[in-house]
């Protein structure tokens, strides 16, 4: 069962669900697209567990108070696939 939540970003919708065993309670975050190719592109989605939620809170907190760190190296630990989940 999703519920939705609160979100403080304007445009931006927050769902809670449940990932499976392995990844439990998880959040989807989802916008609008400004301009959508097809009709089944009309929004961007990301799904995150709780961890992942957290570590990228902070990501987000660093970057609106200008504290953010750029990455110039290929590191395995910020790859955009989890290769446990492929």
């Amino acid at each position: 069962m999703a519920t939705d939540l609160k979100s403080h970003a304007q445009g931006v919708s927050l769902t809670r669900f449940f990932g499976g065993d392995d990844r439990g309670v998880c959040v989807q975050v989802t916008t609008k697209k400004r301009e959508p190719k097809s009709f089944s592109e009309f929004f961007d989605s990301v799904q995150l567990t709780r961890a992942q939620a957290a570590a990228l809170a902070a990501d987000l907190i660093d970057f609106a108070q200008g504290r953010e760190t750029e990455d110039f190296g290929n590191s395995e630990s910020n790859s955009l696939v989890d290769k446990n989940s492929v």
